[in-house]
């Protein structure tokens, strides 16, 4: 019988890393870059899942480990982001003010949905929006954790399905 990794370590480390990364206002622009935090910190858990692991994994693995990355990314990125709203909303007016005063052509609405937020989230939005970024965090994650277990695994001949002839 195959022993099975553990996950969930990795994954809890690298995704609290790369979710404080992506709530973070100016350094959460990294997640720009096709998702850059995420997909490093999969990389990070895929390297540690490696390292602790006595047997060859596979891009499951990876993909699996990345994936639950990418899920505690989304929700500690989430709970970062409910008290640093006020401030975001306040520096998303400053920059409007500015474009403003440069002659750019606001959108029509966009001063009024600002002012009717006031800095406070729905509970429906806020779990819609949570939702959303666990999905793409995850998918992201598990493109990320295929990555890294394929730069930092270890080498070797993949485990044989159970059931063939070179199976022990």
């Amino acid at each position: 019988m195959t022993q099975r990794p553990e996950y969930f370590r990795p994954a809890l480390i690298a995704g609290i890393a790369a979710g404080v990364l992506s709530g973070l206002p100016f350094i959460s622009i990294g997640n720009c870059v096709c998702c850059l935090w995420i997909v490093g910190g999969a990389a990070v858990a895929a390297k540690m899942l490696a390292a602790a692991s006595p047997v060859l994994l596979t891009t499951g693995d990876g993909a699996i480990v990345g994936a639950l990355t990418g899920i505690v990314a989304a929700v500690v990125d989430a709970l970062i982001s409910i008290p640093l709203r006020p401030f975001s909303l306040g520096l998303a007016r400053r920059i409007l003010d500015k474009a403003g005063e440069l002659g750019g052509q606001m959108p029509s609405g966009i001063q009024d949905a600002l002012n009717r937020s006031g800095g406070f989230l729905s509970p429906g939005w806020f779990l819609l929006g949570l939702l959303v970024s666990a999905a793409v965090f995850a998918a992201a994650g598990a493109i990320g954790g295929i990555i890294g277990l394929s730069l930092f695994g270890k080498k070797g001949q993949p485990p044989a399905p159970p059931g063939s002839p070179n199976a022990a």
